[in-house]
């Protein structure tokens, strides 16, 4: 039985979820329509290869980019103790100081491994990230410890513009790969710089062993989840590189940018404001279990339309785009789609594991899913050779690892399959009435041209989605949008 403590505790959550993440939204939307058109631009000014050299340096930037700061900014938000505000910033820069040492060491290793000596340049000036990103991560993790979401979305538009206008110019000026490389330090220290000017705390010259100490505990365990993610998350790029070369390397990643921009970077914005939330609520089972289910119903509300709404338009997508010369991107970018929904499903639940203070569950998972898909992927670059394949792969894998993933919160909130199954049919039933229809229009429209299937197809799924949507589950609907209405116009008399 739900306590009407824990019913209040809910419904104020999802107010701060919703106060906080629409800041973070306007941030995401716009800095990412930013991303979204600098990819038009760059895919017709570059070539696949160009793609696929940055792809290298990408890849193994990555990975270590998940050891960047020691799980420390996740663990100052976890800890709320500003004593080791300090020592968090020291560690941070530290860490970022050495990865960029290791990487210019090892930028050899790297060429060799992908059998193409571009991949070294590229990789060691790119590792110049950590440094510089190092300097504001601090300043990012007080942000969102505080939920200042608000004040967050200046350095992170910021960054957007930066980077895309930076890329988009050398481009033009035919500095080929390097025009993203240098568009993304740009990006870097333009973020940084705004961070110190809007985040009045200053790094003090003291460290603190015992705060060290404190702090990696409990982000060394995240980092160790982090690291075997990774490995899951890049496996498909690091054999696609080694085996297939710059040119699959760069069809294979561009046909993962969009949806990964849209589908799986929303979850992971989504994450950002619900982490520090579970955290403060915790030690309330009931709220928080109410949480999650309120959380991935709304995830899913957007998730699943756009993602398998994106696998129906793939085509007249890339073609409108992109151009004809990325047409090899089409059967991927429909793989990557699905892959993209099947990971939203599962996502909070590791925001559940992290706020409970068992991060270790994460890591378990990520090794599972390693095992999964490491020899699989390997059969597909090395047997049929197809990144088409290769794509399929990943959705297999994610829709077990979802499965596993909500397994396991279900359990550690006393949840059963069937309440998730209440929360989540709510957007499946219009969504695939969405797909008949879409299907039916792509189908009449075969002969026209790409950008008008494209039209058609938007608006027809989407005015299918939110009418049957609307016709069956009206008073979430309505509760949305007068929740929305509520915080808009608080916002506007400066209450909110």
């Amino acid at each position: 039985m739900i306590s009407e403590k824990s019913q209040e505790t809910s419904s104020d959550l999802a107010k701060t979820a919703v106060k906080g993440a629409s800041w973070t939204y306007v941030a995401f939307y716009s800095g990412k329509f930013i991303v979204f058109v600098s990819t038009i631009v760059l895919a017709r000014l570059l070539t696949k290869t160009d793609f696929g050299i940055v792809g290298y340096a990408l890849t193994i930037i990555g990975f270590l980019d998940t050891m960047k700061d020691l799980g420390i900014n996740a663990s100052l938000i976890y800890h709320k103790d500003d004593r080791v505000v300090n020592t968090a910033f020291w560690l941070n820069l530290a860490t970022g100081t050495t990865l960029f040492t290791v990487i210019w060491l090892l930028a050899p290793f790297i060429g060799d491994f992908f059998n193409d000596e571009r991949a070294v340049n590229v990789t060691r000036v790119l590792a110049l990230n950590f440094p510089f990103g190092s300097l504001g991560a601090t300043h990012e993790a007080l942000l969102i410890r505080d939920l200042a979401f608000n004040r967050k979305f200046i350095p992170e538009f910021a960054k957007a513009i930066s980077k895309g206008l930076v890329s988009i110019t050398l481009a033009f000026l035919g500095f080929g790969p390097w025009s993203l490389i240098v568009g993304q330090l740009a990006g870097t220290f333009i973020a940084v710089s705004i961070l110190w000017n809007i985040v009045k705390w200053r790094p003090a010259f003291s460290f603190n062993i015992g705060f060290a100490r404190s702090l990696l505990n409990f982000g060394l365990s995240m980092v160790a989840m982090n690291v075997v993610s990774v490995i899951a998350q890049d496996v498909d790029y690091l054999l696609i590189g080694r085996y297939l070369g710059a040119e699959a390397m760069g069809i294979y990643s561009l046909a993962f940018r969009i949806p990964e921009l849209v589908i799986l970077q929303f979850c992971a914005t989504v994450a950002q404001v619900i982490f520090p939330i579970f955290t403060k609520i915790r030690d309330d089972e009931n709220a928080l279990r109410l949480g999650f289910l309120e959380t991935a119903r709304y995830v899913a509300l957007f998730t699943t339309p756009l993602g398998l709404g994106m696998a129906l338009l793939a085509g007249p997508f890339v073609l409108t785009f992109f151009g004809e010369k990325w047409i090899e991107v089409v059967p991927v970018m429909r793989a990557i789609a699905i892959y993209s929904f099947f990971i939203s499903l599962g996502f909070n639940a590791g925001d559940v594991y992290k706020a409970q203070g068992r991060p270790i569950l994460l890591t378990y998972i990520a090794i599972l899913q390693v095992l999964v898909l490491a020899p699989l992927m390997y059969w597909a670059v090395t047997g049929p050779a197809s990144i088409v394949i290769a794509g399929w792969v990943q959705v297999f894998v994610a829709f077990v690892i979802s499965v596993v993933y909500l397994a396991v919160a279900l359990r550690m909130l006393k949840i059963s399959f069937g309440m998730l199954f209440a929360v989540l049919k709510t957007p499946m039933v219009p969504a695939f009435v969405m797909v008949v229809f879409v299907i039916a229009v792509l189908f009449v429209a075969s002969d026209w041209d790409a950008w008008l299937q494209l039209v058609l197809g938007i608006v027809t799924g989407g005015s299918v989605y939110l009418s049957v949507l609307y016709w069956l589950e009206r008073d979430i609907v309505t509760q949305a949008l007068q929740l929305l209405d509520t915080i808009l116009t608080k916002r506007r008399s400066g209450v909110a």
